[in-house]
C-alpha cells in the first residue's frame, strides 16, 4: 500500500513537470514568434529618410503672389533707355524707367544664373552654387511673371558674353560675392523709385535672396581664403 501511494505521488509529480515543461517551451515559442512579427512589422513600416542633402529651402514651392492684372504702365514707363548689362548697368543709368528696371533685373539674374553654372561646369556641382542655381531660376520665373501680367514678351537669356569664368573656388566666391553686392545695391536703388506694388514686391522679395546669398559666399571666402 505505502509502495502504491508513493508511486501514484512519483506519477503525479512528473506528469506536473512535463506539463511544466510543456508550457514554458509554448510560451518560449510564442514569444519568439510575436518578436519575429514585430521585427517583420518594424521592416514594413520603417519609414524612408528623405535625402535633403541637396534640397535647399529655395527650392520649396514659392507663392509669388504677383497681380496678374496690375495698372497698365503708361508709354513713359515702358521706354527703354539701357546704360549696359544688368546691375553694373542700372547702377550708372540716370534715367530709370519702369521697363529698364524689369530688364536690368532679368539681366543681372540671368547673369547670376549663367556665371554660378559655369563654376559648377568647372568644378564640379556643390554648395554653395548648386543650390542658388535653383534660387536664380526662381528668381527668373518670379520676374516672368510680373512681365507677363503686362503683356510684355520675357526677355531670353544674352548673358553669354558677360560671364567669367574663374581660375579657382576662391576666386569663384569672390566673383559671386561682388555679384551679390552689385545686385543689391541694384535692386535698392530701384526701391527708392515710385514703383507698382506688384513690382516693388517682386524686387524686395529679390533683394532678400540675394542678401542670403552674398552671406552664402562669403562665409566660401572666409573658408578658403
Amino acid at each position: 500500500m505505502g509502495t502504491t501511494k508513493s508511486a501514484l505521488k512519483f506519477n503525479r509529480f512528473f506528469v506536473t513537470v512535463l506539463m511544466a515543461a510543456a508550457l514554458a517551451v509554448s510560451s518560449i515559442f510564442m514569444l519568439s514568434g510575436c518578436s519575429a512579427a514585430k521585427d517583420a512589422d518594424n521592416e514594413n513600416t520603417q519609414p524612408v529618410q528623405e535625402d535633403t542633402s541637396q534640397t535647399p529651402e529655395t527650392t520649396q514651392p514659392v507663392d509669388h503672389n504677383v497681380d496678374m492684372d496690375p495698372t497698365p504702365l503708361t508709354d513713359k514707363d515702358q521706354v527703354l533707355s539701357l546704360e549696359g548689362y544688368g546691375a553694373k548697368g542700372a547702377l550708372v543709368d540716370k534715367d530709370l524707367t519702369i521697363r529698364d528696371m524689369l530688364l536690368y533685373a532679368v539681366q543681372d539674374e540671368y547673369l547670376a544664373h549663367g556665371e554660378y553654372l559655369a563654376i559648377v561646369e568647372k568644378f564640379g556641382s556643390q554648395r554653395p552654387y548648386s543650390n542658388i542655381i535653383r534660387a536664380e531660376e526662381t528668381h527668373l520665373a518670379y520676374l516672368k511673371e510680373v512681365y507677363l501680367s503686362y503683356g510684355l514678351d520675357f526677355p531670353s537669356d544674352g548673358s553669354a558674353d558677360h560671364i567669367v569664368v574663374p581660375d579657382d573656388l576662391l576666386e569663384a566666391a569672390q566673383i559671386g560675392v561682388q555679384a551679390e553686392i552689385d545686385n543689391i545695391a541694384m535692386y535698392e536703388l530701384f526701391l527708392t523709385y515710385d514703383l507698382p506694388e506688384n513690382v516693388s514686391t517682386v524686387f524686395s522679395s529679390l533683394k532678400r535672396g540675394s542678401d542670403s546669398h552674398l552671406l552664402a559666399f562669403q562665409k566660401q571666402v572666409e573658408r578658403l581664403d
